[in-house]
């Protein structure tokens, strides 16, 4: 587990402000670390922002349903187009946007591929759609690793290396991981 300042970082709220280059996105985006999240949380967010954008994708928007996605792309007749959640997902909530959400893109995005490998397996036992999710997860260490280096303004760059290969460079840090996807099997 943390050390002691990692738990106390827990309970503190933060903001980062990133001035991001990809390859579909030059922009200056700022996220915020509330009381109970972890550093990881901000940077599983900014992936998926960074991996999946589109001009329509928000952060947290609220679309008037049960549950609140990490991101999301707003549909017709309140159901939404793209829907994403980032780390700690219940099992529960999985269960209900499989379930209720059949047009929708939903993707579940996780920091390990253990973690995502345990998290599939029990969807997949537990609710009757799980085949309708799609999931992405990165090599051990790479989210931690990045989270641990996060300062209140960062110069970041996510760069194509080779295919499901991407890199990320802020402050004098480099990273690179494989992207880890498991496709939606239902339709």
């Amino acid at each position: 587990m943390g050390t002691w300042g990692d738990e106390k970082r827990l309970f503190v709220i933060e903001k980062f402000i990133f001035d991001i280059v990809a390859p579909k996105i030059t922009k200056k985006l700022i996220l915020v670390k509330n009381e109970g999240e972890r550093r990881e949380h901000v940077v599983l967010k900014l992936m998926a922002y960074v991996l999946f954008y589109d001009a329509r994708l928000k952060i947290e928007p609220d679309l008037g349903l049960h549950f609140r996605p990490d991101l999301a792309i707003a549909g017709d007749h309140d159901v939404p187009e793209m829907w994403i959640d980032c780390g700690q997902i219940s099992l529960d909530k999985a269960d209900k946007l499989s379930r209720k959400m059949r047009t929708t893109r939903l993707i579940f995005i996780k920091a390990t591929v253990s973690e995502m490998q345990r998290f599939k397996a029990t969807v997949d036992k537990k609710t009757e759609h799980g085949g309708r999710i799609e999931y992405l997860a990165f090599d051990n260490d790479f989210i931690e690793n990045m989270a641990h280096h996060l300062s209140r303004s960062n110069e970041w760059t996510l760069y194509d290396i080779d295919e499901n290969v991407v890199g990320v460079t802020f402050g004098d840090n480099v990273f690179e991981t494989h992207l880890h996807r498991i496709e939606r099997t239902e339709k």
